[in-house]
């Protein structure tokens, strides 16, 4: 694939792309050399791509030739729109070329290792879901987390997590469990604790409910030992550690299908809500995040209930926009009263 193309994929993970990007992603895409190179990187990364028990046969050309009809279909309603609104069409291309290095990057990282016991767990926003591990070990995932883990490397039980779990570990006093969140361990014995590391957080916070974990870092000369009811926060960018009380109930509700807010500034709970109902949440006026919210959000309730909550709880006023396409994530456009 074409260096510059690459390139330009990759402004797309740090959302610094232009108009000028969407058109060439665009325009190569719909061009013979783009759809070639696209196929031949499918092909190529299926053809490598050794999943057990099922094997997986793709048609690239069917897949390509689908998508180019959808948006085909696409572009003659609405030939007056402008680049901008091609991008869900430049999306379903990245999406395409994103896979296959995901799949590229999977290959790679397993070659030291046995494929088949390698274990990769997925919970998109708006999901939650409840892993049983090989040793009976329990991990609840919240939305947006992604934990992977490969327990045929000896005595280690070795896991690694972007995004939040909360760990009910069976006790192996000759196999410690540990949890790898970019350079911070947390290694335990057996015990329940949540650990919070979402990759566009400046912070990781480990929780400890019951039992004792240890914190190490590669970056810190000490470790660290939480005790039942603390909470150590390790800060991203100043490699900084502090540990104080937190309040369990609150920090760990959601693996329960709730979530506690209790005076939170309202970033925090935009940033919580927007990945717990799959939706995107619009601030026009940064005043709005002076407020505080305290209430309980249940995992059945519709999202629309909970900011009519927070208007009557704040000075705030929040429009919801349902998506006008299929597949289109709802917005919540917020104002300050």
């Amino acid at each position: 694939m074409h260096l510059q193309i690459i390139a330009t994929i990759k402004k797309f993970f740090s959302q610094s792309y232009t108009e000028k990007d969407v058109e060439s992603l665009f325009f190569w895409f719909n061009s013979e050399k783009g759809r070639d190179e696209i196929s031949k990187s499918l092909d190529n990364g299926w053809s490598s791509f050794d999943y057990e028990p099922a094997h997986v046969e793709i048609d690239s050309d069917k897949l390509l030739r689908n998508i180019r009809i959808g948006i085909q279909k696409q572009k003659n309603k609405q030939r007056r729109i402008n680049l901008m609104k091609r991008l869900p069409y430049a999306a379903v291309l990245f999406v395409l070329i994103a896979l296959t290095i995901v799949i590229n990057s999977y290959n790679r990282q397993l070659s030291d290792t046995d494929k088949n016991d390698y274990t990769l767990v997925i919970t998109e926003n708006g999901q939650r879901s409840k892993v049983v591990l090989p040793d009976s070990s329990i991990v609840w995932l919240n939305s947006g987390t992604t934990l992977s883990y490969n327990y045929n490397s000896g005595n280690s039980r070795l896991v690694k997590l972007k995004g939040q779990g909360f760990f009910e570990i069976t006790r192996d006093e000759n196999r410690p469990f540990v949890v790898q969140s970019g350079d911070l361990q947390v290694e335990v014995l057996g015990t329940r604790f949540d650990v919070n590391a979402y990759p566009e957080n400046e912070e990781i916070s480990v929780v400890l409910e019951s039992g004792s974990v240890l914190l190490s870092h590669n970056q810190l000369t000490l470790d660290c030992v939480l005790e039942p009811g603390e909470q150590a926060d390790y800060a991203v960018k100043s490699n900084e550690m502090s540990v104080h009380q937190a309040d369990i109930e609150k920090l760990t509700s959601w693996k329960d299908g709730k979530l506690i807010f209790k005076n939170d500034p309202m970033k925090l709970v935009f940033e919580k809500l927007e990945r717990w109902y799959n939706i995107d949440i619009e601030v026009l006026d940064e005043e709005v995040y002076s407020s505080i919210f305290t209430g309980t959000v249940i995992n059945n309730e519709d999202y629309s209930q909970i900011f009519k909550l927070i208007e009557f709880s704040c000075p705030l006023q929040c429009r919801v926009v349902d998506g006008a396409n299929a597949g289109e994530i709802p917005k919540v456009i917020i104002t300050r009263l």
